[in-house]
């Protein structure tokens, strides 16, 4: 039999999230660790009455204290919550429920989003690191964090990751501001009169200043020149970018002769391109500084938190049938000074769990959709169909909801549902009732199932204890693979003659609990056939772009690769969805991976690559170095304000909330904004890439880019602590390979692009003829008339005259350069550089071979060489600094358990909890539940967010928020047989029992 009862409460259970360890570090005598205090002033869990209650009175009392807006900008309130409060909430337009008595209080939901979705600090502390206070704390000592005076080190407390990001932002945007400065003598000379005449700083071209704001190589001096063999190679002009520029005219003697429209400035000068080589040199040391600092300051944080990874190992090749919390605690025992202190042993259940996920969330979605306060018994199926019926006919006779209001819901529901998700509106009541018997009966026969250890996770009471379990285990990839316990294995290290594949374990909320059961090699597939997918959109997207960018306006074009830019990240996420991590931080990389490639081809090759090399220095609007231009403009502009913009978090509190129809869906519009935070380091290198692929064009691009990543670092920061939910703990794997690789590659592709810049230098395709060099023989009887009329463009305009230069040229292909790019890439009929240009090329190739070389030997080759060592011996090696704390001593303050559930579920403002918690002490959980506060047996308190409750089971000891008893410990457990949830089990030391 299925008895679940579920009931419809109106209080915020839904409180947003997991306020998980909420970086709870004891730094004084009031912390994130110390009580929370209900309104009598006694401590213990706010009850649900009181939580209204405080929310009521916060909402009231704020009211009447009239906050200014300066104040809300310092923390008191959020500019979004005066402006509602002061002004748009007495308008009916807007807050249509302002006249319904039962209607839930607009106040309260932005209560609400202060007091328990934001961040909050106690207020009056220094120090540069702010104690985070846990939602629901006493109004008068809390307030917000103030985004412009939040120190540095306090953004650690949203996990390492989080805080590598902004301190990557502050270091390479002090990077650009000292190669700007260098680069202030390029930037004069690209503005100057001397480079180009038709734009230079002279007094009569004053009125072209705001033209030359980008100070680029950009040429508007142009002349006509007679081509002595251009004819054949016309397909070169023969696009809508240049057909201007290539005309034909009679001769005078009864031919026909080619004029090209060229460019007559040249970017590859010996000064200007050194001066850029020595910016390139700039940043390898400053790059080279910025990792090693990033990798001390990474230090600095992991050794600020001291947490449950730094004392935990995670066994990833387990025995099939070692289910046994007791046998694995027997064995780790010997290795550890103290003992071991928790074992959790997850199995490869992920269908079971699928399932029951997929249930109760139906069945959140059947109870949005029915009366408030409704109660139904599900194991009373015939009962239960009857009032659903009844409740969905009463339903469609009284929806009266506004035709705006479907349609912002209906666009709402397809969003979500694009993403993967459900949220029920499309959905009829009878639907979800019958998907939820089907599940039903899924659920039943996925219990019948023997379930196999996936992995254990065993912590030790010290940090040592974990490093000589670590040491002793130090196998190669070989003797895990073969299971090899003669080559040179100790066997008292071997568990049931099996040699074991230890790691150091990741944070407990970054483990992917669901997706343990998986090989590598499965897991290797998948993540290389999703990126192929996203080479083939690049490939799709690079295609379309193409024939845009020749066949269209500058702005469709600009539209079509901000569509791209938008929605391929949302298909990576969807496709890296369908892949398996072993943990948060490795999905994040992967994330990172494939968005960075994405965004690096589409926004910075592809745009290089398509723009006809003719149009390099062009000064249209559509030329590559003006489109670049606006690309960084974009970013500095657009970027931040749609980030700013969301419209799902705008609607949702500005639109959904006025018009609640219970504080359940009122709380729910105001739990927070989304982010991701592999996102945002590759909007981070995509700027780094920008800036060196085109500074040979552009030497202002690097203020350009610190004002983007200046924008970027504040915007980021305000929205994180006033806007942003709580997003899982953020490790610095993300952080790590974007320094380690993607930064480095950066540099290196800038370097080349610049050498091919100078190389290819002065984008034209002709050489000069000349009557004492061989190779321009095909000059040879080429008219002498310089003066034509009636001249017809392949745009078919006809100009009536036209006054060629007295030195003709002939064509010669420019951008027919190899790797390296050197003066050798000349052929000997086609020399185009000058000798400053040659020596410049020269310097640049070598560079370029020096830098490919280093970085497949040094950052590629390392990596494989370290896994080559790998296959033959272990490469185990502590990196931190032992600090020699117990970890019972940090138990619910900074250590938690490595507790079986699942973070960040869309639709649950709580983890689901897959593992019976009864043998373990709570405050290892990692968050508490607002509105659960039972004191005599602390354990239901997480019963309802617990999927062990949610069907009857031969595991089952007790019912739900009930003790167990002697009956249901008889007859609703089978002794002897395994597990089908994973287990997890607590060894406290003596002294904490005492």
């Amino acid at each position: 039999t299925y008895s679940a009862v579920v009931s419809r409460a109106g209080n915020p259970g839904n409180l947003d999230n997991s306020e998980r360890d909420m970086s709870t570090r004891s730094r004084g005598s009031v912390g994130p660790s110390s009580p929370r205090r209900n309104l009598s002033g006694s401590t213990g869990f706010l009850t649900d009455e009181q939580i209204d209650q405080l929310l009521s009175e916060i909402a009231g009392a704020e009211g009447e204290r009239g906050t200014t807006l300066l104040g809300a900008g310092s923390g008191k309130q959020t500019w979004s919550r005066y402006i509602v409060v002061n002004y748009l909430e007495r308008f009916k337009w807007y807050n249509p429920n302002r006249d319904n008595p039962d209607a839930p209080k607009l106040s309260k939901g932005w209560a609400f989003f202060e007091y328990f979705t934001l961040p909050r600090k106690y207020d009056g502390e220094g120090g540069g690191h702010d104690t985070r206070a846990p939602p629901g704390e006493a109004p008068e000592r809390t307030v917000l964090y103030p985004p412009f005076k939040t120190g540095q080190a306090s953004l650690s407390d949203w996990g390492i990751g989080t805080g590598m990001y902004f301190s990557s932002l502050q270091a390479l945007c002090l990077i650009f501001v000292l190669a700007g400065l260098l680069n202030t003598f390029n930037i004069l000379y690209y503005s100057s009169a001397e480079y180009d005449p038709e734009r230079g700083l002279s007094v009569e071209n004053l009125s072209r200043v705001i033209e030359m704001v980008q100070y680029s190589a950009v040429c508007l001096s142009r002349e006509w020149v007679v081509c002595a063999d251009c004819e054949n190679e016309r397909t070169w002009w023969d696009n809508m970018f240049t057909r201007e520029f290539y005309g034909t005219a009679d001769d005078g003697e009864g031919g026909t002769v080619t004029l090209i429209d060229r460019t007559t400035c040249m970017p590859a000068q010996g000064k200007e391109g050194m001066v850029n080589y020595g910016t390139m040199l700039l940043l390898i040391v400053c790059m080279g500084l910025f990792s090693w600092y990033l990798n001390k300051r990474e230090v600095r944080f992991d050794e600020d938190n001291t947490t449950a990874s730094d004392y935990s190992i995670v066994v990833r090749n387990p025995p099939e049938d070692a289910v046994d919390p007791d046998e694995w605690r027997d064995f780790f025992d010997t290795f550890a000074d103290k003992g071991v202190t928790l074992v959790t042993v997850a199995l490869d259940n992920e269908p079971l769990i699928q399932k029951l996920v997929a249930r109760r969330r139906d069945i959140k979605l059947l109870l949005h959709k029915l009366p408030p306060k409704l109660t139904l018994d599900f194991d009373d199926e015939e009962g239960t169909e009857k009032i659903i019926l009844d409740c969905m006919a009463k339903r469609i006779a009284a929806d009266n909801s506004w035709f705006i209001t479907k349609i912002f819901a209906g666009i709402k529901s397809f969003s979500i549902s694009f993403l993967g998700y459900q949220d029920g509106y499309f959905q009829s009541e009878e639907k979800i009732w019958n998907r939820i018997k089907n599940t039903n009966d899924e659920i039943r026969e996925l219990q019948q199932r023997e379930y196999n250890a996936a992995s254990v996770f065993v912590t030790f009471e010290t940090e040592q204890g974990q490093r000589t379990a670590l040491e002793a285990m130090n196998f190669s990839k070989a003797e895990v693979f073969l299971n090899n316990s003669n080559m040179r294995v100790d066997q008292s290290a071997l568990f049931k003659g099996r040699v074991l594949e230890c790691h150091e374990a990741p944070e407990p909320n970054a483990v992917r609990w669901t997706d343990l059961n998986y090989s590598r090699v499965t897991i290797i597939a998948a993540q290389l056939a999703t990126m192929a997918i996203t080479l083939g959109l690049c490939l799709l997207s690079a295609l379309i772009l193409f024939r845009s960018r020749l066949t269209l306006s500058t702005m469709a074009f600009s539209i079509i690769l901000s569509t791209f830019n938008s929605i391929i990240p949302v298909l990576v996420r969807m496709m890296v969805n369908y892949e398996k991590h072993y943990n948060e931080g490795s999905r994040q990389a992967s994330i990172y991976i494939k968005i960075t490639v994405f965004r690096w081809v589409n926004t910075a090759v592809i745009t290089r690559l398509i723009t006809p090399f003719l149009a390099t220095l062009g000064g249209r609007s559509k030329d590559l170095i003006n489109t670049v231009n606006a690309l960084m403009i974009s970013e500095l502009v657009v970027s931040p304000l749609l980030r700013y913009l969301d419209p799902f978090v705008i609607l949702d509190r500005h639109y959904f909330a006025p018009r609640a129809k219970s504080d359940e869906e009122l709380y729910f519009c105001f739990r927070g904004g989304w982010y991701n935070l592999s996102e945002r380091f590759t909007d981070f290198t995509k700027v780094l890439l920008l800036c060196t692929f085109y500074s040979a064009f552009m030497p202002m691009i690097w203020w350009l880019g610190a004002a983007i990543l200046f924008f970027q670092y504040w915007m980021d920061k305000f929205l994180l602590l006033r806007s942003w939910k709580k997003a899982p703990y953020q490790g610095p794997e993300v952080s790590k390979f974007s320094r380690v690789y993607f930064n480095t590659a950066a540099v290196c592709l800038g370097i080349i692009s610049s050498g091919y810049a100078y190389a290819q230098s002065p984008y034209t395709n002709l050489c000069s003829c000349n009557a004492d060099e061989p190779e321009t023989e095909v000059c040879d009887g080429l008219t002498t008339q310089r003066e034509f009329s009636d001249v017809l463009l392949l745009n078919n305009t006809v100009l009536s005259e036209v006054l060629a230069v007295d030195e003709a040229s002939y064509f010669c292909n420019q951008d027919n350069v190899a790797f390296p790019p050197t003066p050798q890439n000349q052929s000997y009929s086609n020399q185009w550089m000058t000798d400053s240009q040659e020596l410049l090329c020269r310097i640049y190739g070598i560079t370029c071979i020096v830098l490919v070389c280093a970085y497949g030997f040094f950052i590629l080759g390392g990596r494989l060489a370290l896994f080559i060592k790998s296959l033959v011996r272990g490469v185990y090696n502590p990196s931190k600094v032992n600090q020699h704390k117990d970890f019972s001593d940090g138990i619910g303050s900074e250590n938690f358990g490595y507790v079986p559930q699942l973070s960040d579920m869309f639709g649950f403002h709580f983890p689901l909890i897959i593992s019976n918690i009864d043998e373990i002490d709570v405050d290892l959980m990692g968050w508490k539940d607002p509105n659960k506060h039972s004191q005599s047996d602390k354990h239901q308190n997480y019963d309802d967010h617990n999927l062990y409750f949610d069907v009857k089971h031969n595991d089952l000891h007790r019912e739900r928020n009930m003790a167990p008893s002697e009956e249901t410990d008889s007859s609703m457990k089978s002794k002897g047989s395994r597990p089908i949830f994973s287990v997890i089990k607590h060894y406290p030391p003596e002294w904490a029992k005492r």
